[in-house]
């Protein structure tokens, strides 16, 4: 068990409780990570911005997915995972394409593939990559600089539910993931 509390809007610090509140309003929970992350005003802050800034982003949504979940197995994130394959899932993404993003498998779609081997590679390499395959793909360089933005948001989290220990929501449950085992 975690010693990390799951914070609600009214057992958060002050700072926190609008951000809270404002998530339960718009998806109608707080996600247990977000309650986590509530017992820092600035991390809850900072966290609940650059996913709304991240939203209005010239990826779509299943990319951003894409992103997430290709920097959440490179991170051995169960939690986020399981999240992150809710939202693709929800967003539109083929089964066919989050079950390979869930193996660490190469995607059957072209353009995908080369924004999962992009973030992959970002991962690995600590960013010392080239952007060619990606811009050869159609993606501009506005969206290299937003596949590192989601990759920033998500390495956050997945440290964040690493840490903490945030056991999955029941509204993610059904996607739950563990890491395989070499």
């Amino acid at each position: 068990m975690s010693d990390y509390p799951i914070h609600t809007k009214q057992t958060a610090p002050e700072g926190s409780q609008e951000q809270l509140a404002g998530l339960e309003r718009n998806i109608g929970f707080i996600p247990n990570l977000a309650g986590m992350i509530g017992a820092s005003p600035t991390a809850i802050q900072g966290f609940l911005a650059m996913q709304s800034s991240l939203r209005r982003a010239g990826l779509t949504p299943v990319e951003r997915e894409i992103v997430g979940l290709t920097t959440s197995y490179a991170n051995a994130s169960a939690y986020s995972m399981a999240a992150h394959s809710t939202f693709a899932l929800g967003a539109g993404a083929a089964a066919e394409v989050v079950d390979a993003l869930r193996a660490g498998d190469e995607l059957p779609d072209a353009r995908l593939e080369a924004l999962h081997a992009f973030t992959s590679e970002l991962l690995s390499e600590r960013g010392h990559v080239s952007d060619a395959a990606l811009l050869e793909a159609g993606y501009s360089r506005e969206n290299v600089l937003e596949v590192i933005a989601q990759v920033a948001y998500t390495t956050f989290a997945n440290l964040v539910a690493n840490v903490a220990g945030t056991p999955v929501d029941e509204a993610f449950a059904p996607q739950a993931w563990s890491a395989a085992v070499a």
